[in-house]
């Protein structure tokens, strides 16, 4: 081997080492960009759910505390309904079981109705 030979071995060398270095730099500054893209858009998005009053966790509070405060009223009428409603299912079974027909008379009437 000549000595041009063994610079031209050394040069293309270090050509190859310099271009594996900045391709390992670049790569290393992609992975850390896109973990701190990663990063923020996920803050930003719960800021953005937090400030539009979307906060899941008060949200179940809210929801439930109106719910129960609105229709205070509305939920007293509605469970006399439903008892009235029932007891008249009862009366009518009743009847019908009396009345002559077979025990499972009974139960389709009442199914029937529920249905």
């Amino acid at each position: 081997m000549n000595p041009t030979e063994i610079d031209r071995r050394r040069a293309r060398g270090h050509a190859l080492r310099k271009a594996r270095r900045a391709r390992t730099r670049t790569i290393r500054r992609r992975v850390i960009a896109g973990a701190l893209a990663m990063f923020v858009a996920t803050w930003l998005l719960i800021t953005i759910v937090l400030v539009s009053g979307h906060d899941p966790a008060l949200a179940a509070r809210k929801a439930s505390s109106t719910s129960t405060a609105g229709q205070t009223g509305t939920a007293a009428e509605t469970t006399t309904a439903a008892q009235t409603s029932t007891a008249a299912q009862t009366t009518t079974a009743a009847q019908t079981t009396t009345g002559g027909t077979s025990g499972s008379g009974a139960a389709s009437a009442v199914t029937t109705r529920q249905s």
